[in-house]
């Protein structure tokens, strides 16, 4: 299988999105662009919840996708 330079900045932006993820998971915060600051997982839950979900799924998609058909 021969990865082209596109494959690669698919899969080293989907990694970046995990490590984005998993900073917010560990510090249980999130960034919230309207205040332009991080904020608790207990200020904006929805928000939190959607970052960790729509984020696991946005990477690996990423990440797995050039590795498919």
């Amino acid at each position: 299988m021969d990865l082209e330079s596109f494959d690669i900045a698919r899969i080293s932006i989907g990694m970046a999105i995990l490590v984005y993820v998993a900073n917010c998971a560990v510090n249980q915060r999130v960034w919230i662009r309207r205040t332009f600051s991080w904020g608790s997982k207990d200020e904006y839950p929805k928000i939190y919840r959607m970052n960790i979900v729509g984020g696991t799924m946005i990477g690996l998609f990423l990440i797995v996708s050039p590795f498919l058909l």
